[in-house]
């Protein structure tokens, strides 16, 4: 445990891993403001209980605990004076709502309008690139339970009411999940060289589904840079033998179903046999396929024996190891199938797979722009068809 608590601030550090899957540091206000909750509800009981339903205590539980969240995030001032003025809003409207649903009353229109004002506040700020944390997602999913309680069909509507409400609620769903993607995506694309080869510089966001280390921006020493081209040019001598896919197949890899542009071929024998970083012996090939079918090698990817070990930086910054945390992967066949969501759901067959041991890639092909950070789809598309071309 204290190997994978060690790992954990290694690679995540301040700005390792993508917010989507954490708690900002910036929200931690609203959290703690929840406990306001416990205190208001001993003041309402000495002052004697409401006569409501369990769906209203549950409604007003929800608003209650939204007009918490927004005012603790106002107090804290960490998003700007203009954001903070729209929470204070924001949990005043909530708080009057909440106040109405205790009086008897039901929230009515201003309880959907102030709502369905916060859920698209929300939308927006994370269009605009701002990255959404476990804390703004789990409002949300409050607010969305809360507008479901509100708009609930009441009996004798028609039934086409009630099934358009019910539409929209899952409409509301879908539209927190897939702002709180391109939130997440686009925070972390927001200043570019921000993110370089496999480490984030301080301050920037990683992408979802990946931990970066945060690396303080420096060049690197003769030395690293010595270290670093020694191991491209090994692995590219040790590897060439691997050229051939079934010279491969035979040394173990997994090279069935050949296809793509970036197609991993492990070598299940190789990820526990405790090598590290050897070029002779890398834990998966990475392919890709020509325009003309031809297949080519492009680099090895090389994996840590287990999680909690650290990679070894031979090149410094030029070298840095990297992470996946939430990847969904399959079992039948083994194969990575995307991202955690943000409403916490891998796809259906597959599991989530919160964190990964580090690994680095290797890139061996002649002119590859970062020999061990990520190749540019548009470069790697290019090349192969100069491949292709070639006689």
């Amino acid at each position: 445990m204290n190997s994978l608590l060690a790992h954990v601030d290694h690679v995540i550090g301040a700005a390792g891993g993508s917010p989507l899957y954490q708690i900002g540091a910036e929200h931690l206000a609203g959290l703690i403001a929840l406990i306001a909750l416990p205190i208001g509800a001993l003041i309402l009981r000495r002052r004697g209980t409401p006569d409501l339903t369990p769906l209203q205590w549950l409604l007003v539980g929800l608003l209650a605990a939204s007009a918490a969240i927004h005012a603790g995030l106002a107090v804290s001032n960490d998003h700007g004076d203009g954001l903070s003025v729209l929470f204070i809003v924001d949990a005043v409207l909530l708080g009057l709502v909440a106040r109405r649903v205790l009086r008897g009353s039901p929230a009515g229109r201003l309880g959907v309008a102030v709502l369905i004002g916060s859920i698209g506040a929300y939308w927006l700020s994370a269009l605009r690139g701002e990255a959404p944390d476990q804390v703004g997602l789990a409002t949300k999913l409050i607010e969305i339970l809360a507008l479901a309680i509100v708009v609930q069909p009441a009996s004798g509507q028609s039934r086409l009411r009630s099934v358009t409400g019910v539409v929209a609620i899952v409409i509301f769903a879908l539209g927190t999940a897939t702002s709180s993607w391109i939130g997440a995506f686009r925070a972390a694309a927001a200043e570019p060289g921000a993110v370089a080869g496999h480490h984030v510089h301080a301050g920037s966001v990683a992408p979802p589904g990946t931990i970066f280390p945060a690396v303080p921006p420096r060049d690197a020493t003769p030395a690293e840079r010595a270290a670093a081209a020694e191991i491209v040019e090994s692995a590219r001598i040790a590897l060439a033998r691997y050229a051939d896919p079934a010279v491969a197949a035979a040394d173990g890899y997994h090279v069935n179903g050949l296809a793509g542009i970036d197609f991993h071929a492990a070598n299940p024998a190789y990820e526990h046999d405790d090598r590290v970083l050897d070029p002779a012996h890398p834990e998966t090939l990475v392919y890709a396929v020509a325009p003309d079918g031809r297949p080519v090698l492009m680099g090895a990817m090389f994996l840590m024996p287990k999680i909690g070990s650290p990679g070894p930086t031979i090149g410094g910054p030029l070298t840095v190891w990297h992470a996946h945390q939430h990847v969904c992967f399959s079992l039948t066949p083994p194969a990575l199938a995307g991202l955690l969501s943000p409403l916490g759901a891998c796809p259906i067959g597959t599991i989530d797979v919160p964190l990964t041991p580090e690994m680095i890639h290797i890139w061996i092909v002649p002119g590859a722009p970062e020999p061990f950070g990520d190749l540019d789809e548009a470069w790697k598309r290019a090349y192969l068809q100069a491949i292709a071309r070639r006689p």
